[in-house]
């Protein structure tokens, strides 16, 4: 296999999340000088970063144009949260395209799937992002991975990643599974879509398209595996619910005891969207990734957590 040469990597976004997670393990391999953006610097912030922090302006193209190549940054991986816009990665990307340095760039993309292009209604920041790299000459590649195992983690398994748990939760042993549970999806650990990004690095030639499997299971495996690792614990087997189609399709979903914060932070309303879609996704097979070709047969020596493996590692005592 050929090898890029290394250079300098940015991560916008790398001060936490998948962004941190991608820069910790850039670190460790050492083949290439890391740097993070981020918009401020706030105290003991740089002690904790496992790369130099360099401050930019998302609003300033001129700023981040500047940034790139004062760094001799190639690569940009990109994991800022668009809150509702895309202009600060658009900003991002075409200050990519003005550096002399900069020639490669993977987006804020990492989807569960292709629904920023298949549904760009619905994921309309991530759609005008990829609209926005098609016009330039960067070699790009929107990396897709399922959903995060992180977001059904406990403290006990450390992540950067917070915890966002759809359909399962298991901290209040309950379930609401879309349709019958029988359809699969894709779930991948977040250090696991790090080090497949870290070695995406390695290739000369980048597809439009990434994908990384990290283990496929039904729903009900899903929640069959947790109500084992739960009843070791507490002797409580999962009340389990199941919303059909037609329910979902009107935006009603069983409202989970942990959608209690996120409904808190961003609305009922909102929040039962996201989850009534997501479920009809899932109902559909969407969640169900199977390319024609993976990261991972491209670099089969990299072994994927297994969703049995990261919740008895997360929940067993």
């Amino acid at each position: 296999m050929t090898t890029a040469t290394a250079t300098t990597v940015a991560i916008a976004g790398g001060t936490k999340g998948l962004g941190l997670t991608i820069a910790e393990a850039l670190v460790v391999q050492g083949k290439h000088d890391v740097v993070i953006f981020g918009r401020k610097r706030t105290t003991d912030l740089d002690e904790k970063l496992p790369a130099r922090l360099v401050i930019v302006d998302y609003d300033n193209i001129q700023n981040l144009t500047e940034a790139l190549e004062s760094n001799n940054v190639s690569d940009v991986i990109c994991t800022v949260n668009s809150n509702g816009s895309s202009l600060s990665e658009r900003n991002l990307i075409r200050a990519a395209e003005n550096s002399s340095k900069t020639a490669r760039y993977i987006p804020s993309i990492f989807a569960g799937f292709t629904y920023p292009i298949k549904y760009p209604a619905f994921a309309k920041c991530k759609a005008e992002v990829l609209e926005e790299l098609a016009k330039t000459s960067l070699m790009y590649t929107a990396v897709y991975n399922g959903m995060f195992m992180d977001f059904y983690g406990s403290p006990l398994l450390k992540s950067n990643v917070d915890p966002f748990p759809m359909f399962v939760d298991i901290s209040n042993n309950m379930a609401a599974q879309p349709g019958s549970g029988a359809q699969a999806i894709v779930l991948t650990r977040v250090l696991d879509v790090a080090r497949f990004v870290v070695r995406l690095l390695d290739l000369p030639d980048w597809p439009k398209e990434s994908y990384v499997i990290g283990d496929r299971v039904t729903l009900h495996d899903f929640v069959n595996m947790a109500e084992e690792v739960r009843v070791s614990l507490s002797g409580t087997k999962f009340h389990i619910t199941y919303d059909s189609k037609e329910e979902l399709e009107a935006g009603n979903v069983t409202e989970l005891p942990c959608y209690s914060a996120v409904f808190a932070a961003v609305g009922k309303d909102l929040s039962k969207q996201l989850y009534s879609q997501t479920g009809l996704w899932i109902i559909n097979n969407e969640l169900d990734l199977r390319p024609a070709g993976t990261l991972n047969d491209i670099f089969p020596d990299i072994k994927s957590m297994t969703l049995r493996e990261f919740l008895e590692l997360s929940w067993r005592i």
